[in-house]
């Protein structure tokens, strides 16, 4: 049997985790350890792992629960093509290939939000620049009694358009995704999790338009204190990049962030799954450009 080794990577969230072969299937014991650490801890991180593309869909849809062997083999192949792209300043036609990210889940503005993403370092030159990672379930839990109290049964408006660039606070690099379709979507500030049922503190810097029902500049006064809340430098884990390294996470309970990329920065492209399967029509692909451009 079995027995995985792994250590904290923050006190509240994050394990990078060791002895992890990369094969499909997996035994069953080792399945019920890593799922019961993406359960407790949100975010793992193989790091030094030789991960092609079944593998890291295979591992993302197991975590969630899901059973990618349902079909066999041939389903899992199937699956394979639909649940990945490439995050690159390298890559011709690769999503996000420059800027700063703000804190984020992808698709928080949607029903069908995605409740897992992946990445794997495939070109990575020094020196890197890392992936931020925060915890909303720790912000919901250690929200000041004052806050929580103005926030208690309120509910925010999530949107996918480019009105968030005014919180870029005058830094051109700020990357902007526009999508062809806006979409909106309105849920509560303490949302509760679809799959653990833990509560969150459910705002994020990018995709929330406003807390529903205050004027425009209420609104942003009460986000912002929320989001120092949330983003305060104590409560971030970073990733720092490199090859072969293997990093998953809880995109519902996590978000995330990236310092600036540029394209003719050191190379940075990353392999990314999603679980379950995005519907990427085109119009839910962006464009992408900064806030400067």
């Amino acid at each position: 049997m079995t027995q995985l080794l792994w250590r904290e990577l923050g006190p509240e969230f994050g394990v990078e985790v060791m002895g992890v072969e990369p094969q499909v299937p997996l035994a069953e014991n080792v399945i019920a350890q890593l799922r019961e650490l993406f359960d407790a801890k949100g975010l793992l991180v193989l790091r030094d792992i030789d991960a092609d593309p079944r593998f890291q869909t295979y591992l993302s849809r197991l975590l969630i629960g899901e059973e990618p062997l349902a079909n066999g083999m041939a389903g899992l192949d199937a699956a394979v093509g639909e649940r990945q792209l490439l995050v690159s300043n390298r890559e011709p036609g690769s999503s996000a290939p420059m800027g700063r990210l703000l804190y984020h889940s992808d698709y928080m503005w949607s029903p069908d939000v995605f409740r897992l993403l992946s990445l794997y370092g495939v070109k990575v030159e020094e020196p890197t620049s890392p992936t931020m990672f925060v915890s909303a379930v720790r912000a919901w839990e250690t929200l000041p009694d004052d806050l929580r109290a103005r926030v208690e049964g309120r509910f925010a408006i999530h949107g996918q358009d480019a009105t968030y660039q005014q919180r870029a606070g005058g830094d051109a690099d700020v990357l902007v995704s526009k999508f062809a379709v806006d979409e909106t979507l309105r849920l509560p500030v303490g949302h509760r999790h679809p799959r653990t049922g833990v509560t969150l503190l459910y705002v994020a810097q990018q995709m929330t338009h406003r807390i529903d029902g205050m004027d425009d500049a209420a609104s942003e006064a009460l986000l912002e204190e929320l989001f120092d809340h949330l983003y305060r430098p104590e409560n971030v884990v970073e990733h720092h990049w490199r090859e072969h390294d293997l990093v998953l996470w809880d995109n519902i309970a996590l978000q995330h962030a990236r310092p600036n990329i540029m394209i003719e920065g050191p190379a940075r492209t990353l392999r990314k799954t999603f679980a379950p399967a995005p519907t990427m029509a085109a119009e839910m692909r962006p464009a992408f450009t900064t806030v400067g451009a």
